[in-house]
């Protein structure tokens, strides 16, 4: 049932994953900075459900999941995601700013249960909470 209410609120907020990467930058001037980094972590959503769905697991290479091109240099100012533990049942991932380290979201899918850490922002301050539901640090 969690993984299904998670792919449900991927599919509502992510429109396609065709042309993903790990490395985005973020629009010029975008009023949200933090509605960028949610939207990465959606987006992993979204791969890491297709990846389940093909080898009954979650796995932490995003490069796996579609979302990396390996030998591309990502831009400096780019979005960096990033899973942090995946397994059988359960994983939680990151994205972060490549040049402001303090500003990073998190999410969780499946039990905290699972994890040697629970999730947390890059700064460690914000923890999520609920599943399938980003934390981002304040501005």
């Amino acid at each position: 049932m969690r993984r299904l209410r998670a792919l449900l609120l991927a599919t509502i907020f992510v429109p396609s994953l065709s042309d993903v990467s790990a490395q985005v930058l973020p629009a010029a001037g975008h009023a949200d900075p933090t509605g960028v980094l949610k939207s990465e972590l959606r987006n992993l959503v979204t791969a890491q459900e297709a990846y389940f769905a093909k080898h009954g697991t979650y796995t932490t290479d995003v490069s796996a999941l579609g979302m990396f091109k390996p030998g591309s240099k990502p831009p400096t100012d780019s979005v960096w995601v990033q899973v942090i533990q995946a397994g059988g049942r359960s994983w939680w991932g990151r994205a972060v700013y490549r040049t402001q380290r303090s500003r990073s979201c998190v999410i969780y899918v499946g039990s905290t249960e699972d994890f040697t850490e629970p999730p947390s922002t890059d700064s460690g301050k914000v923890k999520a909470q609920r599943e399938g539901e980003p934390v981002c640090d304040p501005p």
